[in-house]
């Protein structure tokens, strides 16, 4: 998702609009965008009860429909968000929002939920992936991996996180738990570390564009003890038809404060 670039935003209270299962939260006017934020109603919020967005199209003016959508295509536990740039010289008082949220509720009887268990007893450098899965989808991917398989994969890697300070080789100590990942456009996979879905600190995150595989190096606690990093727990939530719903939503003639 792009950075905003907006400072401004108005002050302006939070009305709600509801048509039958989805929310229209917010939708807030800043000096060159528009946010729309959208939630189901009295979904709990917790790693089994996730939303993202299916489709969107928001309209202004009899029709026209704004461009320049932005937005993260990805499973969250509460609300979901969407920018829209905004043109200069035009003006936009009210749009008409429409389009269709996912609601993802995964289960062990759906063969969408897995418990992997702790990271002490997980084999490295292998497909966890539930067989019956990747039998169905041979593309999604899950592995614990040590340091020499990042090393083969990106060989001499180094980087910097800012213009300040010289390239760097990957410190593998500094990190709590390192691991693979690839799903598809029809079959998300959502990884909870310790319960957690946005787990993690200064994490460094590489992909390897021949396979589309993505590396991420999570840094979970300060000085984490080794017996502590054998206590990790690791849960997937992997998509599928039997899992999910699709529901609609329309909402006409929306404020902009």
């Amino acid at each position: 998702m792009k950075n905003l670039t907006t400072l401004l935003v108005l002050m302006i209270p939070i009305c709600l609009y509801s048509q039958e299962k989805v929310i229209l939260s917010h939708t807030i006017k800043m000096y060159n965008e528009i946010e729309i934020s959208l939630e189901l109603e009295n979904k709990p919020n917790d790693r089994f009860h996730l939303i993202k967005i299916d489709t969107l199209t928001a309209t202004y003016n009899k029709g026209q429909i704004l461009h320049n959508n932005i937005f993260e295509n990805s499973f969250r536990r509460a609300n979901v968000v969407a920018r829209y740039e905004l043109e200069e010289n035009k003006k936009y008082h009210k749009i008409d929002i429409k389009g269709t949220i996912i609601y993802f509720k995964p289960s062990e009887n759906k063969k969408s939920y897995f418990n992997l268990g702790k990271l002490k007893g997980l084999e490295k450098n292998i497909n966890l992936i539930d067989k019956s899965v990747v039998k169905a989808n041979p593309t999604v991917y899950f592995s614990i991996v040590d340091s020499a398989n990042i090393q083969k994969t990106f060989p001499n890697f180094r980087y910097k996180t800012n213009n300040g300070e010289d390239y760097k080789s990957i410190d593998f100590k500094s990190y709590d738990l390192m691991y693979a990942y690839r799903s598809t456009k029809n079959q998300d996979l959502i990884i909870a570390v310790n319960e957690d879905l946005d787990h993690g600190y200064n994490n460094l995150t590489l992909t390897d564009k021949r396979t589309n595989m993505k590396y991420k190096l999570i840094k979970l606690k300060k000085d984490m003890a080794a017996t502590e990093k054998d206590e990790i727990k690791i849960e997937l939530m992997i998509e599928n038809e039997n899992s999910i719903e699709r529901i609609p939503f329309d909402f006409k003639n929306a404020d902009l404060k």
